[in-house]
């Protein structure tokens, strides 16, 4: 089960560098920005699932900055820093 989950992880990160034109300078740049996108997806996956169950009222997708860190993010949006508790 893990190996199908991490084939389609691996998937959905060719399709989200295709889709957004992302190139990396290097193969460790690459599996860097992978290993962020993983974690990205899972937020998305977690905050869906909440989704799902009335808890919340949006749902969360894959976009232009599934590859940045929050820190990242945060940085190239003018500081802004979400609060340590809002996920």
């Amino acid at each position: 089960m893990a190996n199908a989950i991490a084939l389609n992880d691996q998937e959905q990160f060719a399709e989200f560098k295709q889709k957004f034109q992302k190139s990396y300078e290097s193969p460790e740049e690459d599996k860097n920005r992978f290993k962020i996108f993983q974690e990205n997806l899972r937020k998305i996956e977690e905050h869906n699932k909440k989704y799902e169950k009335g808890e919340t009222t949006y749902t969360m997708g894959i976009n232009q900055f599934s590859d940045m860190s929050p820190e990242e993010w945060a940085n190239k949006n003018h500081g802004y820093r979400p609060r340590p508790n809002h996920q």
